[in-house]
């Protein structure tokens, strides 16, 4: 299924120059760069998230004391 969206010109430009460069459809252009955009937002908030809890003495100490107790169990994977 599709539909139709509107983009401005210059999108349209870039986007056809890009799917006539790498000899694919325009539709997969958009879905790569979609899914390029999702995992990007994802790290994004996953590193600031990371950041807040190492700046937190607490809650970095909590992280740091459960990769000590886990860090026994990756010698179990044999």
């Amino acid at each position: 299924m599709s539909t139709t969206i509107r983009v401005t010109d210059e999108a349209h430009r870039r986007l056809a120059a890009i799917a006539e460069r790498d000899d694919r459809a325009m539709t997969s252009i958009v879905d790569e760069a979609i899914d390029a955009l999702e995992r990007r937002r994802f790290f994004d908030r996953f590193n600031e998230r990371y950041t807040a809890l190492a700046e937190s003495d607490d809650e970095w100490t909590h992280i740091l004391d459960e990769r000590r107790h886990e860090s026994g169990a990756l010698g179990d994977a044999s």
